[in-house]
């Protein structure tokens, strides 16, 4: 019993994989564009407001690769070791 159960857990474990990947994809996306928003208000400082929304943005995509590599790794660790001897 505890081979089936953990096929099918594996299974739908890996199934989120995708999901969540695609969920940091929007997360990322809606805060470049909250950042644009913020920033078309320095409209008076064009220098100022271009490298403001190019240090933010460039901080938000290097994070964005780290948060995918931690839930990559997350998933995998997940995948890698079932606890079947619980007491529920």
């Amino acid at each position: 019993p505890d081979m089936a159960f953990e096929a099918i857990v594996k299974k739908q474990i890996q199934r989120l994989k995708e999901p969540s990947l695609k969920c940091v994809d929007l997360v990322v996306s809606e805060l470049c564009n909250v950042v644009r928003v913020c920033t078309d208000k320095m409209s008076r400082y064009p220098r100022l407001r271009e490298e403001t929304e190019r240090i933010i943005t460039t901080h938000i995509r290097e994070r964005e690769q780290l948060c995918k590599e931690q839930l990559i790794m997350l998933i995998d660790c997940e995948l890698a070791y079932m606890n079947t001897n619980h007491e529920e």
